[in-house]
């Protein structure tokens, strides 16, 4: 029971740290530069549940410094607006599932909460539960605040399994239904792993003279039986000229269209004869092809069937919400 309480506390975990202003040298947001939220007064009333500033603001602080580091100015504040509201909305509905869980006659014991908070001291403060006071006092929130946090915490995740967890189903059926509604999804394009010996054509008549006899040369090398990619490291002028050549996997719309035509008028191990494109000499051959195919039902079934629960999950949830949120007083302050 206890294990099964304790992996589900990370789903919904609201962390309980303050906001952190960054000082900022080069790319982070100065302390001066920050729109401040007044952390007095209440954000939110849930029955006789209270939510203040300071809670939102907390509930807030991970995404803070992404924030202050991507926007500025107007959008800026319009972000921080975004974040507020969603932030105190998040501590609401924690709010209603603990409101909820009560009614029911639940009660999580104190020996889940406690073990839960020694979880914490091991994994982020390496056991050391000075540390971990010294956060607190720190954030200012004292023991019996975080254990109520941390009850709360658990509360929501055991009630989110009854509620949402349990009751999402996703059939056989389903899976297949939308694998062939979207099978373009799971198209793998054509792919093809071509080798290429490239000469620059010169600027000059008897250099062009002298790079055509190169080429030349190559190519009666080539006919004899001669490694390509040995030529390549050899005699090629082209970036991959270290690898022989060869280019990885590639897609026709990762390859230079120049090349389309000649590359598709090869077939696999062919050599192309002498190209001149541009101010090249090229030599082209197709190492390897894959055609275009679908992902076979078997590989992605599973991934479709956790987007699906995922999605029923979110369904689920919404509508639990809803149905608590008019069964009880919640008033919002701005």
């Amino acid at each position: 029971m206890y294990y099964f309480i304790n992996r589900l506390i990370r789903k919904l975990i609201i962390l309980c740290i303050p906001l952190i202003c960054i000082a900022q040298n080069n790319n982070t947001a100065s302390i001066e530069t920050i729109k401040t939220v007044s952390i007095d007064g209440y954000a939110a009333k849930v029955n006789q549940t209270i939510i203040t500033r300071s809670d939102v603001r907390a509930t807030m602080a991970p995404i803070l410094p992404q924030l202050y580091n991507k926007y500025e100015g107007v959008e800026l504040d319009q972000r921080l607006e975004e974040a507020y509201i969603n932030a105190r909305e998040q501590l609401i509905e924690q709010a209603l599932i603990v409101i909820a869980f009560e009614k029911q006659g639940g009660q999580i014991p104190d020996y889940f909460v406690n073990n839960e908070i020694d979880r914490i001291i091991r994994t982020r403060f390496n056991g050391d539960k000075v540390a971990f006071e010294q956060s607190l006092s720190k954030d200012q929130i004292t023991y019996d605040n975080y254990l109520e946090k941390i009850r709360n915490n658990i509360t929501s995740s055991v009630l989110m399994n009854e509620q949402i967890n349990k009751r999402a189903k996703i059939s056989p059926e389903a899976v297949r239904i939308f694998y062939e509604a979207n099978r373009y999804k799971y198209l793998i394009p054509e792919k093809i792993r071509y080798s290429i010996i490239m000469l620059n054509s010169g600027a000059t008549l008897d250099e062009k003279s002298l790079k055509k006899n190169t080429a030349l040369l190559i190519m009666k090398k080539l006919n004899s039986g001669e490694d390509f990619n040995l030529l390549a490291k050899e005699f090629s002028e082209g970036a991959r000229a270290n690898q022989g050549g060869s280019y990885p996997w590639l897609q026709l719309k990762d390859i230079d269209k120049s090349l389309h035509q000649h590359l598709n008028q090869l077939r696999t191990g062919e050599i192309s004869s002498i190209i001149e494109i541009k101010d090249q000499l090229l030599i082209l051959k197709v190492d390897a092809r894959r055609n275009a195919a679908y992902q076979p039902f078997s590989e992605v079934s599973e991934t479709i069937k956790d987007k699906l629960m995922i999605l029923e999950q979110n369904r689920l949830y919404n509508e639990w919400m809803n149905r608590l949120k008019d069964k009880n007083y919640i008033i919002r302050y701005n």
